[in-house]
């Protein structure tokens, strides 16, 4: 008997049994990587918001005194809260947001900020800072960076 050349049903219906074996034993892998990726551009986010707070604070464009979202306790320690979502434009209180607000909410929008600044030493017109800054956001539970500086003022 001649046989024509081609693939029977069979070794068609085994190649298929064998690609989607491959495909359920590969698919958790993958899934797993995109997590990872998420995470970490996620965390790379805030990482990059907590380092423009510090600048924002080196270049005096936030406020050191209770205003807005604000407070400066009895020692001058000034906490600030920004929580998730958070509208910068509609901050009235600090003049800089509302001329920076569209920028500030695309990179910080996604985070709850807490800004902590304690106050170290004094000079005759300078004073030294030290600021604390915490990025947080959710994903399967709450996760957070926190960055240190000092600046003067």
């Amino acid at each position: 008997m001649n046989r024509d050349p081609g693939l029977t049903i069979v070794e068609i219906l085994v190649a298929i049994v064998i690609v989607g074996v491959i495909t359920v034993a590969v698919m958790p892998l993958l899934t797993t990587s995109m997590t990872s990726n998420s995470s970490s551009r996620t965390r790379t986010q805030a990482v990059s918001a907590a380092e423009t707070w510090m600048e924002r604070y080196r270049d005096g464009r936030e406020p050191l005194k209770t205003v807005g979202n604000c407070v400066e306790d009895a020692s001058d320690v000034v906490t600030c809260t920004y929580p998730l979502n958070f509208d910068y434009v509609a901050d009235s209180a600090v003049t800089s947001h509302a001329a920076d607000g569209a920028s500030m909410n695309t990179q910080f929008q996604p985070f709850k900020s807490v800004l902590v600044a304690t106050p170290v030493s004094s000079g005759v017109n300078i004073n030294l800072w030290e600021l604390k800054v915490t990025v947080s956001w959710k994903e399967k539970e709450e996760k957070s960076v926190t960055a240190y500086t000092r600046f003067t003022r």
